[in-house]
């Protein structure tokens, strides 16, 4: 078999081909996921014990509530695989579907009922371990910066998107203002709650170790491998970008009563500090690199 392989459309065989060859482990990476794969996914994995199961999606209020996401179906995946993590990433774009270390498919296609059976894409299955390994190690590491989301917050984000949803429904033109503005909040209440979460998450509570500085540090750390030498100023866009969640501009550092800077930048300062004295960075000038 080629270790390089076209999957064109309709690619529902390359998956089920896919989902029948996991055995240990899979990383579904997809902004977009619906249940009709979903049930095919755990149909083919529930029977098997002890398999891993990382998910990373885009959990945003826009596409919880247009259906694009389906936070309830993804809570019934937990239940069906029960090593399943989901982790929520704003900014995802990539579509990867990773089996154990022997398959690795970079595709146009969401895990939806349209990237699946009916929508036009295109895909390679990539063979070769060493670049399996490669893009299973890149979607886990930028995959950390998400926030991992339990079952049960998925079906509290699905009841919200519902609300919401029957809010934007409202047809009675004498009472859309409200509606609109209802729809509104919801999308402002799933945007917070998946903040909250940000903080709150089990991976804080698992490793002791894990701190807020240290999430920052890895960012620092991600960043500047993947653009060389950057000064603060530039690193502070960009890890708004990598975790946004994490980054409010509401949230600021009081000292004596006194507003002096957004929390969060005052987080990445406290990080870049702590690698420093690790010395995994070094500073020279305005420009910060790693060692």
């Amino acid at each position: 078999m080629p270790e390089v392989q076209s999957i064109t459309s309709p690619w529902q065989d390359a998956f089920d081909r896919f989902v029948d060859s996991i055995q240990e482990s899979a990383i579904i990476v997809a902004p977009f996921i619906t249940r009709a794969p979903i049930e095919r996914l755990a149909e083919g994995l529930r029977a098997r014990d002890a398999i891993r199961l990382d998910v990373l999606t885009n959990l945003a209020g826009q596409s919880l509530c247009d259906g694009s996401v389906d936070g309830a179906a993804l809570a019934w995946l937990c239940d069906q695989v029960p090593k399943t993590a989901i982790r929520h990433l704003r900014n995802l774009h990539a579509k990867a579907y990773v089996a154990d270390d022997h398959t690795a498919i970079v595709t146009s296609a969401n895990l939806t009922r349209g990237g699946i059976w009916r929508n036009y894409e295109l895909g390679v299955a990539i063979t070769d371990t060493r670049a399996v390994k490669e893009i299973a190690d890149d979607l886990r590491e930028y995959g950390n910066f998400g926030i991992p989301i339990p079952a049960d917050a998925l079906i509290e984000l699905d009841g919200m998107a519902h609300r919401a949803r029957q809010a934007k429904s409202a047809a009675d033109s004498a009472v859309a203002d409200a509606a609109n503005s209802e729809y509104n909040s919801a999308l402002n209440s799933i945007s917070g709650r998946l903040t909250e979460l940000s903080t709150s998450s089990d991976e804080f509570k698992i490793n002791p170790d894990a701190t807020i500085t240290g999430k920052f540090g890895d960012a620092v750390k991600y960043l500047l491998r993947r653009h060389g030498a950057l000064p603060t100023r530039e690193i502070y866009p960009l890890v708004q970008d990598l975790m946004p969640e994490w980054c409010d501009d509401d949230v600021k550092r009081v000292v004596r009563g006194v507003e002096i800077d957004t929390k969060w930048r005052h987080d990445v300062l406290n990080a870049q500090q702590v690698l420093r004295r690790q010395g995994v960075i070094v500073r020279e000038g305005d420009l910060w690199r790693l060692v």
